[in-house]
């Protein structure tokens, strides 16, 4: 059996090296079906005339609402899509952060200093275990509104482990420097 700590193995170095992580297939599925269920509602509304009797003014109402939700809801799934593809976790020498957004007043990065991290934590259960998407959560010591939560994060246990053992290395050398 592996131990993934970091300190338990010839690789401590890997352990250590800063990383970078993405959102899994499940989160593009996710919005795929999301995506594929309104497009779905709105053909069924489109084509309710057929199955129901109205009136003519009715039925074209019915048929252009049903386009134009048909519309809305591929362009919102396309959105989505081109969001989660711009997603990304990483770590480096300051702290974690969370790189997200399309639109130049949506874009941003968000994220904690080490010195900051309370601690990081993920989700478990079988589906998760399957497909290695996990949802994550790194919080702030200091203000609970701030935390960085994202979920379908692919090996996401590995990088809330990652996560600890950088956040108890930078509290170990400042318990070392204080003595």
């Amino acid at each position: 059996m592996q131990n993934d700590l970091p300190g338990t193995g010839a690789d401590d170095d890997a352990a250590y090296a800063f990383r970078e992580h993405r959102l899994s297939w499940v989160a593009y599925g996710d919005a795929v079906l999301k995506g594929g269920v309104a497009i779905a509602i709105s053909v069924a509304l489109m084509l309710s005339p057929r199955w129901i009797t109205v009136a003519p003014i009715t039925a074209q109402v019915l048929f252009y609402a049903g386009i134009a939700f048909a519309l809305c809801a591929l362009a919102l799934s396309i959105y989505r899509l081109c969001y989660l593809r711009r997603v990304r976790l990483y770590t480096d020498q300051d702290g974690v952060w969370c790189y997200r957004g399309i639109l130049p007043w949506r874009r941003g990065i968000v994220g904690t200093n080490w010195r900051d991290v309370r601690q990081a934590s993920y989700g478990t259960g079988f589906v998760r275990w399957v497909t290695k998407a996990y949802p994550i959560n790194v919080d702030n010591r200091f203000t609970d509104t701030d935390p960085i939560t994202l979920a379908h994060v692919h090996r996401g246990h590995e990088f809330v482990g990652h996560v600890n053992a950088w956040r108890n290395r930078m509290l170990r050398q400042d318990d070392e420097t204080l003595r």
